[in-house]
Protein backbone atom coordinates (compact mmCIF):
# COMPACT_ATOMS: atom_id res chain seq x y z
CA UNK A 1 0.00 0.00 0.00
CA UNK A 2 1.41 3.36 -1.35
CA UNK A 3 2.44 6.07 1.71
CA UNK A 4 0.38 9.40 1.05
CA UNK A 5 2.36 12.84 0.77
CA UNK A 6 0.56 15.32 2.24
CA UNK A 7 1.22 18.74 3.64
CA UNK A 8 0.66 19.83 7.41
CA UNK A 9 -1.20 22.60 5.83
CA UNK A 10 -3.89 19.43 4.32
CA UNK A 11 -5.86 19.50 7.28
CA UNK A 12 -9.34 19.81 6.36
CA UNK A 13 -9.55 16.08 6.37
CA UNK A 14 -6.69 15.15 8.38
CA UNK A 15 -7.17 15.98 11.67
CA UNK A 16 -9.91 13.81 12.68
CA UNK A 17 -9.88 10.07 12.39
CA UNK A 18 -12.68 8.26 14.07
CA UNK A 19 -13.32 4.78 15.78
CA UNK A 20 -16.43 2.91 17.29
CA UNK A 21 -16.89 2.79 21.03
CA UNK A 22 -16.81 -0.15 23.26
CA UNK A 23 -20.39 0.31 23.52
CA UNK A 24 -22.84 3.01 22.39
CA UNK A 25 -22.16 6.14 24.40
CA UNK A 26 -19.05 5.13 26.40
CA UNK A 27 -16.15 7.16 25.65
CA UNK A 28 -13.64 4.08 25.57
CA UNK A 29 -12.78 3.44 21.88
CA UNK A 30 -13.38 -0.07 20.68
CA UNK A 31 -9.77 -1.86 21.07
CA UNK A 32 -9.93 -3.55 17.87
CA UNK A 33 -11.18 -0.87 15.92
CA UNK A 34 -8.42 1.16 17.39
CA UNK A 35 -5.94 -1.19 16.98
CA UNK A 36 -6.45 -1.51 13.62
CA UNK A 37 -7.25 2.26 12.75
CA UNK A 38 -3.45 3.27 13.91
CA UNK A 39 -1.78 0.34 11.95
CA UNK A 40 -3.28 1.62 9.46
CA UNK A 41 -1.84 5.60 10.05
CA UNK A 42 1.06 4.13 10.65
CA UNK A 43 1.43 1.97 7.73
CA UNK A 44 0.14 4.67 5.38
CA UNK A 45 1.22 8.17 6.67
CA UNK A 46 4.60 9.75 7.78
CA UNK A 47 5.45 10.52 11.21
CA UNK A 48 5.16 13.84 10.65
CA UNK A 49 1.14 13.44 9.79
CA UNK A 50 0.55 11.31 12.58
CA UNK A 51 1.17 13.17 14.94
CA UNK A 52 -1.34 15.61 13.75
CA UNK A 53 -3.66 12.79 13.01
CA UNK A 54 -6.13 12.89 16.38
CA UNK A 55 -8.42 9.85 17.13
CA UNK A 56 -11.51 10.53 18.35
CA UNK A 57 -14.61 8.00 19.50
CA UNK A 58 -17.78 8.10 18.50
CA UNK A 59 -20.84 8.55 20.45
CA UNK A 60 -22.31 5.35 18.44
CA UNK A 61 -20.84 2.59 16.73
CA UNK A 62 -20.74 2.45 13.20
CA UNK A 63 -22.17 -0.26 11.26
CA UNK A 64 -20.69 -0.86 7.86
Amino acid sequence: MARFNVSKDDTEWLNDWWVNPVQDGSPEPDPQDLKETQAYIQKNYTPEIQELIKIQVRPTRDVD
